[in-house]
């Protein structure tokens, strides 16, 4: 009979600890490379849907609160402006979700124009599925990720723990701006915060948007 070997044994189990350290920040990479979303969303035809609703996160559309817990997205003008619908769930490591799980948030805010929406997260320990639309109907149909599709495409980001440098000036430029909740905020300085161009903020926006936390 095999002789058993404790120590044996506690050098399987933190070799085997020290392998999945080593693989996060692999799929922490991964993720960010990976991951089929968009931080800008809208942009159809329609006077609903035909202004863009962008979160202000990296252009990868894969973000790192970190402790500040603040996420935050911006609206441009209409003429006919509905309200929005944020939706937080429960994710995998590539963004995907169960669709039948209940939203870690659901929250729909009154429509407004040239608005910046400041929002505080619930505490998770898992990544989350951000997904942001306007209310312009919708069809029964959900992809392979489980998110409801609608008119307009969503704005649709993943939320993660580990974070890297380009996170971490989000995250400044959004903790500075809950000293401007209720106020405004120039359009300019976003733009070399989150390195917009004009493709997402041209001549029709204003020079200052308001500026609402939730």
């Amino acid at each position: 009979m095999a002789r058993f070997d404790p120590s044996s044994l506690l050098a399987t189990s933190l070799l085997s600890i020290v392998m999945v350290a080593a693989s996060m920040p692999a799929l922490q990479a991964a993720s960010r490379n990976s991951f089929p979303g968009r931080r800008i969303g809208g942009g159809t035809r329609g006077e609903c849907a035909a202004r863009p609703l962008v979160h202000l996160v990296p252009a990868s559309s894969v973000f790192a609160p970190g402790d500040s817990s603040l996420i935050a997205l911006l609206e441009g003008p209409s003429p006919d402006p509905q309200p929005l619908e944020v939706t937080l769930r429960s994710a995998r490591a590539d963004g995907s979700v169960d669709a039948a799980a209940p939203p870690v948030l659901e929250r729909e805010l009154p429509a407004a124009v040239n608005r910046l929406v400041l929002i505080s997260l619930p505490a998770s320990s898992r990544p989350l599925l951000w997904e942001s639309s306007y209310r312009c109907g919708a069809d029964s149909g959900d992809d392979e990720f489980g998110f409801i599709t609608a008119s307009a495409p969503p704005a649709l980001s993943l939320l993660v723990q580990e974070g890297e440098q380009q996170d971490q000036s989000i995250r400044q430029y959004l903790t500075a701006l809950q000293s401007a909740c209720g106020g405004s905020t120039t359009l300019s300085r976003l733009q070399a915060a989150l390195n917009f161009g004009d493709e997402v903020i041209d001549a029709s926006w204003p020079q200052t948007v308001t500026v609402q936390c939730f």
